[in-house]
């Protein structure tokens, strides 16, 4: 192998790669990167057996051919060079790279027992701009259950129904929903995504407004396309909850209040939400809402606090409790400056949107207060 290529292109494929690279694990060489060139392009390929990413780029190619390199070593390497472009080579099974000043060797991997990605076919997709699917992973990801023993809540159910894409996360304590309406038809199709693909799709995709991604699924799999850019990942098999079973869909109190306004309180009330270790859990926070607006309050071993939030009330007053980190998690993800919150009773789930879209809507279960 004997190639030039630029070496912010080769930074920034190594960057989008490296995602999905394992850093410790009993295969050595699924911490290292794929590196295939031929017909003056650069693929750069990584594989943790879950989720495999692919990354090609132009270069120029003056001898073919593969090799498997430690993909941490090699950024650590790159990313301190300041040249626009660098030559790599492979010579005596060492992997050479030439900047100006300086000469890098590693030592390589067999190429050919590198993991292949998966011939992928599709059998349902949908194009849709990545800044929009990134919104919508950024509003749901948090919801995505870390409970190891109901794995089918460990990712998000991905939802085409009447043109409209759905994204939606569930733990047990809260719901997250996000959806967007198609401009194109589409075949209906549901699939749920892993977290952990999730995530590292919110690192890659782009905020530019003409960029998009392509969303592919089978049975098995699904395939993410951006650009010059692929993802693909196994899907989680089974059924996911009837969300809509637990969406409120009355209330008989609701509160129209700043967005920002209200996480600023519950942020600072929170501090006082402090783990009570005899009881191995926290405080509750505790929201009174009556005609004058919205008291938060919260009492523990560390003291306690009160702040008063104004807001627009309608309805019934009510006591309620939260886990505070569970109302402040949606509030950061809510950009709109309004909120409506609509509560059913101190028991039920309780509704968050915001004011004037429809297209985000979250529920959480409060905490039982304790009487006095």
């Amino acid at each position: 192998m004997n190639i030039k290529c630029n070496l912010k292109e080769l930074i920034n494929g190594l960057n989008i790669v490296s995602k999905t690279s394992i850093s410790k694990t009993t295969m050595p060489i699924l911490e290292g990167v794929l590196i295939e060139a031929d017909n003056n392009e650069l693929k750069l390929t990584t594989n943790d057996l879950e989720i495999g990413t692919q990354h090609t780029m132009k270069c120029n190619v003056t001898q073919s051919g593969k090799t498997v390199v430690d993909i941490k070593t090699l950024n650590e390497i790159i990313r301190r060079l300041e040249d626009e472009e660098v030559e790599i080579l492979v010579e005596d099974n060492l992997f050479v790279l030439k900047s100006v000043n300086g000469v890098f060797k590693l030592a390589t991997m067999n190429a050919n027992e590198f993991p292949k990605l998966p011939i992928f076919n599709i059998e349902n997709s949908i194009s849709i701009k990545q800044k929009t699917l990134k919104d919508m992973i950024r509003r749901t990801l948090f919801a995505v259950s870390t409970d190891e023993n109901r794995p089918i809540y460990n990712g998000a159910l991905l939802k085409i129904e009447n043109n409209i894409l759905t994204i939606v996360a569930v733990d047990g304590f809260r719901l997250a929903l996000r959806k967007n309406i198609s401009e194109n038809n589409i075949d209906d199709f549901k699939v749920i995504i892993p977290g952990k693909v999730l995530a590292e799709l919110l690192k890659v995709l782009s905020d530019e407004d003409d960029e998009s991604v392509k969303i592919g699924v089978n049975k098995n799999q699904a395939l993410f396309e951006m650009g010059q850019s692929i993802l693909i990942s196994r899907i989680i098999e089974g059924e996911f909850l009837n969300y809509n079973t637990i969406i409120p869909d009355s209330y008989e109190t609701k509160i129209r209040v700043k967005t920002k306004n209200l996480l600023d309180s519950f942020e600072r009330v929170a501090l006082f939400a402090k783990e009570n270790k005899e009881k191995d859990r926290k405080s509750p926070l505790k929201m009174n809402i009556g005609i004058d607006g919205i008291i938060l309050s919260c009492v523990s071993e560390t003291g306690d606090a009160k702040e008063g939030v104004q807001a627009v009330v309608e309805g019934k007053d009510i006591e309620i409790g939260f886990n505070p980190r569970y109302v402040i998690d949606a509030l950061k993800v809510i950009d709109d400056t309004e909120i409506c919150i609509e509560f059913t009773s101190s028991i039920s789930p309780v509704l968050i949107k915001p004011v004037n879209k429809n297209e985000y809507i979250y529920v959480v279960l409060p905490i039982k207060l304790r009487q006095n």
